[in-house]
Formats: C-alpha cells, sequence, structure tokens
C-alpha cells in the first residue's frame, strides 16, 4: 500500500516541506459530517476560526474550503489550503479510528551498522560523519511514533537506547518525526 504522504507530495509537487508537515498535523482534527468534512481550527496554525468546512464541488472540478471565503481566501483558493490537504489525507488513510487515542514521539542519535528498529513506526537517517571512522560507525538520526511512551530503540536486536517519548497526536507525533529526521533538532 503507498504512503498517503508520498501521494500528497506527488499530487502537490510545488508545495514546501513545511505545508506537508502542516497538512500532517491536521490529520487529527478531521472528521467527517455527512458529504463535507469540519477540519478543527487551530491557532498554533495560524487559523483565526474553530472549525473549516471541505467539501467536494462537483461545479469547480475540486475541493474548496470555507477558508477561501475569508480575507486571504482568494490567494489560498489559487493553491490548495492546509484544511483540504488534510481530509485527502485522511481520506487516503482510510477511517481516523484507525490513528485514535494518543501517541508518543521520541527523537535520539544513536550509534549503529544498520538502520535502527523500535516498537512504531522508525524515520531513521545516517548522520554525514566528518572523518572515514564516522562511516565505519555511523550514526543515525532516529524518531519513533509509537503507542507507549516509554521507546525502546535496538540495534541488531540489542536495546541501544531508551527514551522517553512525547506525548501527541498521530498527526503531531508523525509531522515532529519527520521534521527531525530531515534536520529539524539538534543531532
Amino acid at each position: 500500500m503507498e504512503d498517503p504522504l508520498d501521494a500528497l507530495r506527488r499530487r502537490f509537487p510545488g508545495k514546501s516541506k513545511a505545508w506537508l508537515r502542516r497538512a500532517l498535523a491536521r490529520l487529527g482534527d478531521v472528521e467527517e459530517a455527512g458529504g463535507y468534512y469540519i477540519v478543527k481550527g487551530r491557532p498554533d496554525l495560524g487559523d483565526r476560526y474553530p472549525q473549516y468546512h471541505v467539501w467536494w464541488s462537483e461545479a469547480e472540478g475540486r475541493w474548496v474550503c470555507t477558508c477561501y471565503l475569508t480575507e486571504w481566501g482568494p490567494r489560498r483558493a489559487r493553491g490548495v489550503c492546509t484544511h483540504v490537504a488534510a481530509v485527502l489525507l485522511y481520506r487516503a488513510h482510510g477511517s481516523a479510528e484507525r490513528r485514535e487515542g494518543r501517541y508518543y514521539v521520541a527523537t535520539a542519535v544513536v550509534e549503529c551498522p544498520e538502520r535502527p528498529e523500535a516498537d512504531g513506526e522508525v524515520y531513521a537517517r545516517v548522520v554525514a560523519g566528518r572523518s572515514i571512522a564516522d562511516y565505519a560507525r555511523p550514526r543515525w538520526r532516529v524518531a519513533v511514533v509509537a503507542k507507549t511512551p516509554r521507546v525502546a530503540v535496538r540495534c541488531g536486536g540489542a536495546v541501544a537506547l531508551e527514551a522517553e517519548g512525547m506525548e501527541a497526536t498521530y498527526g503531531e507525533a508523525k509531522a515532529l518525526a519527520e521534521e527531525y529526521v530531515a534536520g529539524g533538532g539538534p543531532a
């Protein structure tokens, strides 16, 4: 099964990583409401209203959001807002029931000859080395999205690190994990 985030990247190739992270962060805020979707407003993402409605417009042949009717609406309507993108992700992920509840995101840098593992969704990339020795013992920037607050990162089956995760919704946890692994946090 294809990753819905990859599908969104291909569908909107000109959109920034920040736009993708914002859409992903909104994933847990989407609910179906009989023919349309309600996306909870988030002041931390710049929303001014408590909710936004998103629906498919046959007349326009595209998804439409009530934010298109606001002061910045014409500009948003030329592209696609992250409320609509969140609905597209929600639809691609299927039922939100699979992502209900609280999740935890733990981040770390570990030394491991192969890609680290953990219980949960693991995001990892090799940290660039400065010497030949660094490549013999690679360091990995790792983020794990899990259902439990305590996360054990394993290397070759052995526990390399145990860390306490930060509580978040699934969308927030996934966005934080992707940002950290991409280089948004300290190594």
